[in-house]
């Protein structure tokens, strides 16, 4: 099982913050926008409903990344290797196992083989820095939450703080709560902390006061507690505290944040609604506002809905003296309206992937038309690890490549996909310029164990290709034991495994520039044993390594790092497979 820092996880979270926190975040954020500009006109409880939704898909979206598969219509994919290219859409065609052709510089032909998805795909390489952006995002993801956190503590010392309520304020509490239909009156408390009549609590439910409430007049009262009480009544708190999360999940998209303040603002002027609805005098609702912003300013450190503050103060008083201004509450037939559009949005963005990992082998394949060979030798690489037949075709095709690297590792590729078709091929593969392609193809051969390849490894000589590679081809056709050990010497070492350590991954990629070619073959057999997809770069290059036992043991150290055949492994067994 992978753990928290293993690349693809990594490249997971990465992919993740960017489809979901930056991109379908953002357009959720625009889509609640855009709604309610045109519900300007009605009231702040269908926006503030809006807004809620948008929160709640918000919270929504990792949990459907996290359980849904992946998606087909992925837009932009990203791959953990450094590389960027084009993937188009072809279609399949039929086509007979073509002849190497002569190389030449004519441009490699697109794919005949079908990829894995169904449209267009631009693919982006990770970023080098990729892990430090997962870990800004979660050191800002902590912070956030250590910030909840402190404010919900703050709720623990307004309570303990705690004096007592008059009585009469308490009864009048409960005169209100009842006219507004709550189940049962909250706890009512006057805290030296308060400046300005707030609500806060979920399982105790809670009206904060301050010590001036004995000096107000009863219609000020009056008007307070209808604001708090409402509040109480919509259940805002939860809404808020929601929404304090998802800020913390979202930090890095200034759109959540912008979200957070209009949730807060509608909220607001929905309880002020409901204040005037119950037949207070706007104007003078609005003028206890004002006064008790101007004279009071609650504490950002506490986690409560303020019956006033100066930051919304404006757009509330110009709301109520607004008399063409729609008040009625959120009505049942427009919240399930809200929730419906809120869950096709929601159903759309899973449907989509707006970037994700690429892992598709089809992906992988297109490639091979990229102009890089840098590309196109990754490319040839991630077919092999499919050992999917569909792509043989291609990486026969690919056997021509101009570069010697992509056909060395286009042979190999074929050797792990071990399809007889590419026996052939790989025989005229044997008279290749390059002698390490010449030894790729004969090992390939025997990797496929087809006897049609026999004749040709018998004919080619020691100056064709290593007597060394040759008779382990050989011998793996005929299954006769005993030459896999005298050509990978490196695989000889029972203790190998207790010596493996994946923190000693830098050591040996270094090593396997060793001088010493016996170094640079336990390293690369070491490399094999950890199974890790960073090594992958150097034992591609040591497929050309001046040593054929280097060279052998970076055929099985790639294959053994094969994430395919790791997923067909025994997880128990930590023994290599050969």
């Amino acid at each position: 099982m992978p753990g928290p820092f293993d690349p693809e996880v990594m490249a997971e979270i990465y992919a993740g913050l960017i489809d979901m926190v930056l991109l379908k975040g953002t357009l959720l954020v625009l889509a609640a926008a855009i709604a309610c500009y045109t519900l300007r006109k009605s009231s702040a409880s269908i926006r503030h409903g809006v807004w809620a939704a948008a929160f709640f898909a918000l919270l929504a979206l990792p949990v459907m990344r996290l359980a849904a598969p992946q998606s087909d219509l992925t837009i932009v994919g990203v791959r953990s290797f450094s590389v960027a290219t084009f993937i188009p859409q072809v279609r399949p065609t039929e086509s007979a196992v073509p002849a190497v052709q002569e190389r030449a510089e004519e441009p490699i032909p697109r794919s005949a083989a079908a990829p894995l998805v169904r449209g267009p795909i631009t693919t982006i390489g990770m970023a080098r820095s990729y892990r430090w952006i997962v870990a800004i995002w979660f050191a800002g993801f902590l912070l956030q939450l250590t910030r909840l956190g402190a404010h919900l503590r703050a709720v623990g010392r307004l309570r303990a703080r705690a004096e007592p309520c008059p009585d009469h304020v308490r009864r009048r509490v409960r005169r209100v709560a009842d006219e507004l239909g709550l189940r049962r009156a909250p706890v009512t408390i006057v805290s030296p902390d308060l400046q300005i009549p707030s609500t806060f609590g979920i399982i105790r439910p809670t009206v904060g006061l301050p010590r001036t409430i004995d000096g107000w007049p009863s219609s000020q009262l009056e008007a307070a507690l209808l604001h708090e009480l409402a509040h109480l009544k919509r259940r805002d708190y939860v809404t808020h505290l929601i929404a304090g999360f998802v800020k913390a999940v979202y930090w890095v998209n200034p759109a959540v944040w912008y979200a957070e303040r209009r949730l807060d603002m509608e909220r607001e002027r929905a309880c002020d609604d409901g204040v005037v609805i119950e037949r207070v005098d706007p104007v003078r609702y609005a003028e206890y506002l004002m006064s008790l912003a101007l004279s009071g300013r609650q504490s950002a450190a506490q986690p409560v809905l303020s019956f006033a503050n100066r930051s919304s103060l404006t757009e509330r008083i110009r709301s109520l003296l607004d008399r063409a201004q729609a008040r009625a509450p959120l009505g049942r037939t427009a919240r399930l309206g809200i929730v419906a559009v809120a869950a096709v949005l929601l159903a759309g963005a899973g449907a989509i992937e707006t970037f994700g990992v690429v892992q598709s082998t089809g992906q992988g394949v297109a490639a091979l038309s990229d102009r890089d060979p840098i590309v196109r030798r990754y490319a040839a690489w991630a077919a092999g690890e499919s050992e999917n037949p569909t792509h043989v075709d291609e990486l026969i095709e690919h056997l021509a490549d101009p570069d010697a690297r992509v056909r060395v590792v286009s042979a190999w590729a074929l050797g792990e996909i071990k399809d007889r078709r590419a026996v052939a091929p790989l025989t005229v593969l044997l008279a290749d310029e390059d002698a390490r392609v010449r030894e790729m193809a004969a090992l390939a051969i025997g990797e496929i164990e087809d006897p049609s390849g026999l004749a040709a490894l018998r004919e080619a000589g020691p100056a064709v290709v290593s007597e060394d590679a040759r008779a382990w081809a050989i011998a793996q056709i005929e299954h006769v034991d005993g030459y896999s050990e005298v050509f990978a010497g490196a695989l000889t070492d029972p203790e190998i495994h207790v010596e493996v350590h994946a923190r000693n991954l830098p050591l040996y990629l270094e090593q396997l520039a060793d001088a010493d070619p016996g170094v640079r073959a336990r390293a690369a057999e070491r490399l094999g044993l950890l199974g890790a997809p960073e090594a992958v770069d150097a034992l591609l290059d040591a497929l050309e390594d001046e040593d054929p036992a280097v060279r052998a043991t970076a055929v099985w150290a790639l294959d053994e790092i094969n994430p395919s055949r790791a997923r067909r492994a025994s997880p128990a067994s930590p023994d290599r497979t050969d």
